[in-house]
């Protein structure tokens, strides 16, 4: 396991195997490079798991983040909006 895998993703992928839940995908490919060897494969399993979550939850951070940012930006350009439209807004000389 890497060392920049959270506490929270481990005990996730502790909490997946206490109940039982195993991805195919990634358990195939473990068995794979580990040539069959169930014990070395469940080692592997769970670095392969731990970095499949980071990887999903990175994603999903990057999609909340930018949901604020243009939530953000649209509520800024609907005060400007409002502001703008203000019917006592002075009037400028020229």
């Amino acid at each position: 396991m890497t060392e920049t895998t959270s506490d929270l993703i481990r005990t996730m992928v502790l909490r997946e195997l206490e109940a039982g839940v195993r991805h195919d995908a990634l358990w195939l490919q473990a068995l794979s490079a580990e040539k069959l060897d169930s014990s070395k494969a469940r080692t592997h399993y769970i670095t392969l798991r731990c970095q499949a979550l980071q990887a999903d939850i990175k994603g999903v951070l990057v999609k909340q983040i930018r949901g604020a940012v243009v939530a953000d930006a649209s509520r800024k350009n609907k005060v400007l909006a409002d502001f703008l439209s203000q019917k006592d807004m002075p009037k400028t000389k020229r």
